[in-house]
């Protein structure tokens, strides 16, 4: 069987670019739609069915993405954020004080955050399951991929500037009236990502489908 799903993203991929760069009157907003329903594609092709669009999505990065794209990786921001949202303050000062003990004035990107190990070494009253609705993978679709597809705007934990535009896969948004930030996924990381997810895909072919995990791995069970 001819492998065409690299070939196939990267069609994809090079409107997208194209698109957030302003041509043709596009926007990030485009770009996001584009590239993130051609990521939801190749996971109903891995696993095919009904209302697990969310969980499928989530496990094709964490499962297919090439490490360095840090799909696992928790956003320290948005983290302790959800913790003083819920009144949960000992625990947002523990990672604050661990990751996040610096002036907010200044620029954050991906490298201010960290792994689900290095934050549970720090705080292990935390579920696998909170950790890993903040992760790359998740909030990706949740606050990007979800929120165009319905909303036509990005949820309310993102925002569609970039902070920086040196090389980052993700950089946050500094508010001047209050102390949380959003997240940017930048376009160049999301299309990178996708190319690679579908040439990795075109190496296993001949396994696709695959059989649905008895625990996907959103859910903080495995």
């Amino acid at each position: 069987m001819e492998k065409w799903r690299k070939g196939w993203i990267d069609e994809k991929k090079d409107i997208a670019i194209q698109l957030n760069s302003g041509q043709c009157g596009g926007s990030y907003a485009e770009s996001v739609i584009i590239l993130c329903s051609a990521l939801s594609a190749l996971a109903s092709e891995v696993w095919p069915g009904q209302q697990k669009d969310r969980a499928r999505f989530v496990e094709l990065l964490k499962e297919f993405a090439p490490v360095k794209y840090k799909v696992t990786n928790i956003s320290i921001p948005l983290l302790i954020a959800y913790l003083k949202n819920r009144q949960r303050d000992k625990e947002a000062e523990i990672i604050r004080k661990a990751y996040l003990d610096i002036s907010p004035a200044i620029v954050l990107t991906d490298k201010v955050d960290k792994s689900e190990k290095d934050i549970i070494q720090v705080c292990n009253t935390l579920e696998k399951k909170e950790l890993r609705y903040h992760s790359y993978a998740n909030l990706l679709y949740t606050e990007v991929r979800s929120g165009y597809a319905h909303e036509y705007k990005t949820g309310k934990q993102t925002d569609p500037w970039p902070m920086t535009q040196q090389e980052a896969f993700i950089s946050y948004v500094n508010w001047a009236c209050k102390l949380d930030r959003h997240i940017h996924f930048h376009i160049a990381w999301i299309a990178e990502l996708a190319s690679s997810l579908a040439e990795k895909l075109d190496n296993i072919e001949n396994t696709l489908p695959i059989k649905d995990p008895k625990d996907w791995w959103v859910k903080g069970k495995s």
